[in-house]
Formats: structure tokens, sequence, C-alpha cells
């Protein structure tokens, strides 16, 4: 299975410690959003095939990633650099963020390091032109360090201080930033957007990428797209990790910021946010897509029924944090 850490949370920002804890450990706890139910998640290397990081600030876990390069899962980053100014990300330096980017590309390779452009939004101080710049410039810095750049346009979330995008906004964007792009060799794709701007070079992401997977983990994957995403999302299945309400990144366009779940953090337990409770069950996913024979899994099965562990069945979506419904529906801003 890919694991994707996280759509809901920047693990990396403000979870390295737990999640490479996890990764020591083999497994974690994820709560589904809506029925609350625990799901166990494998993290072994038979189980995971790629972990996908999605953040906006990978430097607290530099010193980190020993621990996941020595569990050879292999993984790449969605890594969100924007020019957005402390009104809009509160907690970030623009300057640190680029740095690290960079310094990341040179320690895991450019095809590891996937840039986002993303949530463009439209105000007096972020106008057309203010991107149109700010895009030139980041493309020139990281020209060199990244495979491709993604670009999604700001989505009308529930408390959320933007607007939409106009048709024309969007089309003049995409006709500068694709030149802009083209300039400096990097491809330009977008992600979940239902607007069709192949006319300007511009493709149709996948931000989980099962090309990207295979070519990390050197082997076919029997993943399909996932069906959980909206319909303009071309990701592949995996399984998050995440939590929602647990963000400290406080982005005010954000639909995964917010709420108090993070004050119940404790790196050393198996959940994200507070620690199971003594009414919670535990359902166990481990074979989503995995490299195991079919005895093996069958084996497995009898160990976990051994254990009157109860085994989500391949495809059952609705217990294991990516359920239909499910808020990563939404495409992810992290």
């Amino acid at each position: 299975m890919i694991i994707s850490a996280s759509r809901r949370t920047d693990i990396p920002a403000c979870f390295s410690e737990w999640f490479c804890n996890r990764v020591k450990e083999e497994f974690c706890y994820v709560r589904n959003p809506y029925s609350q139910k625990i799901t166990r998640v494998s993290l072994t290397r038979e189980d995971a095939d790629v972990i996908v990081f999605w953040t906006k600030n990978a430097k607290p876990m530099m010193e980190r990633l020993s621990a996941v390069d020595a569990s050879g899962i292999p993984y790449y980053f969605q890594y969100t650099v924007t020019p957005y100014g402390s009104d809009v990300e509160p907690v970030f330096g623009k300057r640190g963020c680029i740095e690290n980017f960079l310094e990341l590309s040179e320690v895991l390779g450019k095809d590891r390091m996937l840039w986002r452009y993303d949530p463009i939004l439209i105000t007096e101080k972020y106008s057309v032109e203010f991107h149109a710049e700010a895009f030139a410039f980041l493309c020139e810095t990281f020209s060199e360090a990244t495979d491709r750049c993604t670009i999604s346009f700001v989505d009308a979330y529930r408390a959320s201080p933007y607007r939409l995008c106009t048709f024309d906004e969007m089309e003049r964007l995409a006709e500068i930033f694709s030149a802009t792009a083209k300039r400096f060799g990097l491809p330009l794709v977008s992600c979940a957007e239902e607007i069709d701007l192949r006319r300007f070079g511009i493709g149709h992401a996948s931000c989980v990428d099962k090309e990207v997977c295979e070519h990390l983990c050197r082997r076919s994957l029997p993943v399909k797209r996932d069906r959980n995403q909206r319909a303009a999302c071309g990701c592949a299945e995996s399984v998050d990790v995440g939590a929602y309400g647990t963000c400290k990144n406080g982005c005010r366009y954000c639909y995964a910021c917010g709420g108090r779940a993070a004050e119940a953090h404790d790196p050393a337990s198996p959940l994200i946010a507070g620690w199971p409770k003594d009414d919670d069950s535990v359902r166990v996913r481990t074979f989503g897509q995995t490299t195991l024979s079919y005895e093996e899994r069958q084996n497995c099965v009898r160990q976990t029924e051994s254990c009157k562990r109860e085994e989500v069945a391949e495809g059952d979506r609705d217990h294991e944090g990516n359920a239909v419904g499910d808020p990563d529906t939404a495409a992810s801003s992290v």
C-alpha cells in the first residue's frame, strides 16, 4: 500500500518525531474522522510500498530521515512553497523553506522533490501580476531541484476568507505560468482542477503518483485511481495516517488546519492525537496494496484472527480513514 503522510496535517513540520517512532515500531493507528473507529496500519517494508510526505516545512524532519531510510520504505515529498506573507501563512519564513527545499533536494535527488505552488489565491495584494513575478523567481530557484511543479487554485472551503479565482484569472495565470515554467524546463501540472488547461501545456496531476511510486520501489504496483478523491483528482489509492484538527501551520486558506486535537499529541502514542481509549476497538489493515504472496497473506490473516483482531478486507475503505465522503476528497493545500 501507499502511505500518505498526510493530506490531513503537516507531519514533517509538526509530527516528525511521532512518525519516525511509528516507522521504528512498524505500525501506527489512525482514527476515522467520522466513525471514530481505529485502524492499525502496517508500516513494515512488506506492506508499505512507498510513503508520500506532504509538507510546507521539512526542516524538523531532516535529522530524523535516517529512521525512515533504515525502514527500507522509499519515499518522496510533495513540498509546497508559495510566496504569501504571514497574513496568509503565519508560521513560515519563506527563505528558510526555500533553503530547506534545496537542501533536501541535494540529499534525496530532484526526482523525490515535487514542488507545489498552491493554492493560488487572488486578492488586491496578491494580484495576477504578483503571482507572475513570484512564480518566475521560484521557478528559477527550483529549476535544478525538482522534476515538476503542481499548481491549483484556491477552493472556497467553509470559513475561508478568500474568493474563487475567476475563469479569466485562471486562464491568464495558466498562460503566464506555462511560458515561465517552459523557460526553466519545468513540467507544469494542475491538481484536482476541473478547468481544462491542456491548451497551455498544463496536464492533470497525480500527486500520489503511481508512476513515481513504481519508479521508487522498482516494481509494478497493483493500485487503482483513488475513488474517494474528487472526480478531477488523478491520485492513486493510498492510506492516510494523519488526523484533522492537528496541523499547527495556521494557513488561512486550508481546510485541514484549526481545532485543538494537537494538544493531545504524544510522540509515544500510536495515534497522532491522544491515546486509544479503553472501549476502542482496533481493526487491522495491512494488505491494501502489498508485495506479499497469496499464501503469505493467508498466513497473516490466520495470525491476525488468532489475536482476535478484525481484519479490514481489501477495498473496505469505510473504516480505515479514507472513507467515502471523507474530507480528503478536497485537494490538499498542505
